[in-house]
């Protein structure tokens, strides 16, 4: 995967989303297919927490401001 400008780190993995992630992403965009957006999956701080930023796949910085997944499913 492509590192994440948001988190400032050229190593961080990143995944697709999962079902209720996407819903929760179509209702905030308003969109009917979110199939290219993925999740950060880099660590926040000390603890088990993660970025959770979201991105295009070819895009970096889709949004003016980073748009955050809320921690739905419990990663």
């Amino acid at each position: 995967m492509r590192s994440c400008v948001t988190c400032k780190s050229p190593e961080e993995e990143h995944r697709f989303l999962e079902p209720e992630e996407a819903a929760w992403l179509k209702k905030r965009l308003d969109l009917k297919n979110v199939d290219e957006f993925l999740v950060c999956l880099a660590p926040l701080g000390d603890g088990s927490e993660q970025c959770r930023n979201v991105r295009k796949y070819y895009v970096e910085k889709p949004f003016r401001e980073p748009l955050r997944m809320p921690g739905t499913t419990g990663r």
